[in-house]
Parts: C-alpha cells; structure tokens; sequence
C-alpha cells in the first residue's frame, strides 16, 4: 500500500533559489515581464538553473521571501508570509474565504455613522450617548459572501506557477523561452519557471553523421543521442523537476501548478501529472544520488503536454495505474489533462496512435477530473513551438512588427495552428488552475466532438483580420467624389499668403462689382420682404444674371441661398 506522506525533510527543498542573472531591459518590446536566471539545488544538492518569467505584479511575493508552508491540525495546508525584512505583523489568514469575509467586515465598520446633534464638533464622536447609532451597519448585500466581487478580485489575483519543461534542447533557446513569455503576458499574473533539466547539457541543434563509420548522428562531445540521454537519468532529472516545483511554492508562493511540457519535456509533464515514478512508487522518497530525501510531489491541477515522447501511457493512467493516487496533503490526486499532437508525427510516444491510445487510459482514470487530447492534421512534430522565437532570416527582432505579415491572419510569421495549440492550452490552464472561486461547468470530456475546441478555435480564425488585402481593396475600389464647394467656408482663409492671396483679393473685388450692379439692376435691397426677395432673386436667376458669381457655390441642393 502507498504511503503518500511528504518525503521533504526539515531542510525545506527550493528555499536557497536566488536570481545569478537579469534580464531586465534587454526586450526591445515592453511588456511589463520580468526575466530572470535563478539557481537552485536539485538532486544531488548540485546547481540547477533556471529561466524564470512573469509579470511584476506576480513576482511581489518573491521579493517578500515567499512562503512557508504549514499544516494545522486537520491537515490543512496554510501560508505564512515570511518578514525577513520586516518586524511589524500581518495578519495570516488560513483561507481565501476567512480574507474575503475580513474584507467585507472591514468595509462594513467603515460604513458606520452616528447621529451628530447641534451642540456636537462634527466628527467627534460619543459612544456614551445611547442615542447615536454606532452599531447600525449598512449591509451591501451584493458584496456579501465569497461568491461575490470581493471574492472574484482576489480570485483573479491568485498567482498561478507554470513548471514548462523544455524540450531536449532545453530552457534557453529562443524558442522555449519565447514559449514562456507567451504563456507569462497571456496568462497573467503566473510565474512561468522553466528549469534546466539537462544542467548545461543539451542535445545539439547540429549532430554530426559519419556515414563511414556507423551512420549515427552525434552530438559535439561524440555521443549519440541514447548515449546522452543515459547521461541524464530519469530519477535525477525527476528530482530537479520536483525541487523547481518546491521553488515556485517556497519562493513564488503561487497558489496553484500547472505543468506544461513540449516533447520531451511532455512525457515529463505527463509523469508528473500522475504522480508516477522510475523505479516505482518507493523511488518517490529517496534522491537516488544523494543520502537526502527527494522533494514533494510537483502536485500539478493541470497538465498540458505538447507532443510527448517516451512515456509509458499503460502505466501512467487508466484504472490500473501505477502512480499515486493522492497528493501531498493527502487529498485525493485530480487533474486536468490537455495533449497536443501533430498527424505527421512518428517518435515514439508522439503518434496519433498513440494519442487515440493516451486519450483511451485518460478517459478510465478516476483521478483525471476532464481532459482533451486533439490531433492536428497536417503537422509535424514540433509545429506549436519550433519557430515561435525566431525570426525570419534576413531580418531582426523589429522586422517582426512591421513586415507583410503583421496584421494578417497569419500573425508574426507564427503558423496559424500554432496560435490555436497556444490558444486552447493557455485556455485549458486558465480554466482549471483556479483553487479559489475554481471555473464550473461541464467537462469538456463530455462535450460531443469537442464543441469547446471548436468554439475556441472558430473565434480565433474569425478575429484573424487581413489588414492589408482590406487597404489593398479599399484603394482598388475607392470612387472618387467631387468636393461641394456650397459646404466650404466663403471667407478669406488666413492660410492663403503671396500671390494666392493677392488673386483672392481681385477675384472677390470682381464679384463685388457684379454684385452691385445685380443688385442695382433688379432693385433688390434690404428693406424688402421675404417675398419680393425672392420674386426678384428668381427672376435674375432665370435671366442667368447670377452665372458671373459662381451661385452655385453660395447655395445648397435646397436651392436656399446662403448669403
């Protein structure tokens, strides 16, 4: 039978991380991310690095110290903020709701007014004087209660942690880190911390091939890529990925983690979703490089896994698992599980067979509280995220927001199925990473031919605009139109200067003079009524008198005149 107490010793795993390097004003984009490396011990107590990046805002407790964690007496877990800077006291509240009541009452207190008589200084108050209503408070009902306002603000404010585990390549290419700034700003407030699985050790971006001699591609140091992978065993890298966890609740205090992985960072994430271990559940306690005992569960609420590859989906879940069945509180494990798969994809693990497979052990799991497993046609293996952070060649970093491409459906040079991979796992965290006010509804399992998806994926192709193909026709098809000189001013305009004014001034003197001589002509003069006016004004237009002063500047499709 499982024992599924914590295995962290009195030493508390991720409470020594520290940031070694920032990368404060390097982004030509300002985004109001912060960009750091930390470090922090891993298995083996050896350092292990990490790219970590949210916005300031979910960074604050991070800069406070974080958090410890402690249990009370009916096992639950509280957090208490840790002032190593300061000596005055905070209130610790044990919940969100015990917070959102506090808030509530306070607001309450504040309401209070009491009577003020004729002979009082106003604002002075006497609770001796029965009189005055001291303790009669004005209830906003509306504002009452967790599922309220008060309650949905703090909610949002919940700072989530993403554990994004890297694909063989590992946390600081520009893909994977754009990956995270992606996820940071669309998600925010998270901290997305992505650890350096392979501690310096990467598998290259350029193998080399001796056809003479075995035909085996090899990385710079001559291994080939099973020889490298054996160079980084399973156990180890377990207990890092778990440390990062510990960092992210120790330094972060994020209230949640989700854990997200691309390729083989996949199959990592899928392992720590069912709290599955090499080498069995008994492995869970001990860091098998060292006598120290290995961190927490990453204990993740929800999983998204892009393309995973050597996983063993038999054991990791369906009725017959072998991976935990609680978490580390000792409450019954539940997780949300998105895969992402690409048609066209033949590594082992990333297949469609085997995400028909994946999708058949998570359906019969009773620890999985919904799950989507989506296949897109077409792709390949690594179409969500291997150009999402390089620009087209030939051009820098400012190119991707000017070029032929910016406004299109097709958005930074970023393939369109890529932004719906990214889309629905953002989507898909977004949804179940809420501890306090968490989303309600119906399963997206049960939904018939995954409407969810559908639905989502159908906005984004319809919010997808080209702005350039739309200027290009409005430019084809613009009618030009002659410009009603009756609705311009007929005053001299003070921006006319040099010869143009001078041809005003002879051209208004000419008109003057028709003008008068009109006038003179039909015995048009002021003291006339509306209706002689008009008889005589009708009959020097039928004469044609008035073509000289270019009337039909002066009057309207009306046929009023203006002057």
């Amino acid at each position: 039978e499982e024992d599924s107490s914590s295995s962290s010793s009195t030493e508390v795993w991720g409470d020594d991380a520290k940031i070694v390097e920032d990368y404060e004003g390097r982004s030509i984009v300002v985004d109001g991310l912060s960009r750091t490396v930390i470090e922090y011990k891993g298995s083996n107590n050896t350092i292990v690095q990490a790219y970590v990046v949210g916005s300031r805002e979910s960074l604050k407790k991070f800069l406070r110290g974080g958090t410890t964690s402690i249990t009370d007496g009916n096992g639950q877990q509280q957090q208490q903020q840790q002032q190593s800077t300061e000596n005055e006291s905070k209130t610790v509240y044990s919940s969100m709701e015990e917070e959102v009541l506090a808030i509530q009452r306070k607001r309450e207190l504040e309401s209070k007014r009491g009577l003020i008589r004729p002979d009082e200084v106003e604002g002075v108050e006497d609770r001796s004087d029965p009189g005055t209503q001291y303790q009669h408070i004005e209830r906003d009902y509306g504002d009452w209660g967790v599922y309220t306002p008060t309650g949905a603000q703090l909610s949002s404010a919940e700072v989530q942690g993403v554990l994004l585990l890297s694909d063989v390549y590992g946390p600081f290419t520009e893909n994977t880190q754009a990956l995270a700034d992606k996820i940071a700003f669309e998600c925010q407030p998270v901290v997305v911390f992505v650890p350096d699985m392979f501690r310096g050790d990467p598998w290259t971006r350029e193998p080399v091939v001796d056809e003479e001699v075995d035909g085996v591609a090899r990385n710079e140091k001559g291994k080939s890529y099973e020889e490298w992978r054996a160079g980084h065993p399973e156990r180890r890298v377990d207990v890092d990925i778990r440390a990062a966890a510990a960092v992210l609740r120790e330094k972060y205090a994020v209230s949640s983690i989700a854990v997200w992985g691309t390729c083989y960072g996949g199959g990592r994430a899928l392992e720590a979703a069912a709290g599955w271990y090499e080498g069995g559940a008994s492995s869970y306690y001990e860091d098998a490089f060292s006598d120290r005992r290995a961190p927490p569960h990453v204990d993740p609420i929800a999983c998204i896994s892009w393309y995973p590859t050597r996983y063993d989906a038999n054991r990791l879940f369906g009725a017959n698992n072998e991976g935990f069945r609680t978490f580390e509180s000792g409450e019954d494990r539940k997780v949300a599980v998105m895969a992402v798969f690409a048609e066209n994809d033949d590594l082992a693990g990333a297949t469609p067979e085997d995400a028909a497979l994946l999708r058949s052990r998570l359906e019969n799991d009773p620890r999985v509280v919904d799950f989507m497993v989506k296949v897109f046609p077409g792709q390949k293996h690594g179409f969500a995220h291997n150009h999402l952070g390089q620009p087209e060649e030939g051009s820098d970093d400012t190119d991707r927001f000017v070029d032929e491409g910016f406004g299109s459906a097709d958005p930074l040079t970023i393939g369109g199925d890529a932004e719906v991979a990214c889309l629905l796992s953002t989507a898909w965290m977004e949804t179940y990473t809420r501890v306090f006010l968490p989303t309600v509804g119906t399963p997206v399992r049960y939904e018939e031919e995954n409407s969810w998806s559908s639905t989502l994926e159908s906005n984004f192709q319809a919010e997808q605009r080209g702005i350039r193909e739309e200027l290009e026709e409005a430019i084809n098809t613009f009618d030009d139109v002659t410009p009603d000189l009756g609705r311009m001013s007929q005053s001299r305009s003070p921006l006319l200067d040099g010869d143009a004014n001078e041809m005003y001034d002879r051209i208004e003197e000419e008109r003057e003079k028709i003008k008068q001589e009109i006038l003179a002509k039909y015995g048009i003069n002021p003291d006339d009524d509306d209706e002689t006016f008009n008889a005589k004004f009708a009959k020097a237009m039928a004469d044609g008198a008035l073509d000289k002063l270019l009337i039909d500047a002066y009057v309207d499709d009306s046929g009023d005149a203006y002057w």
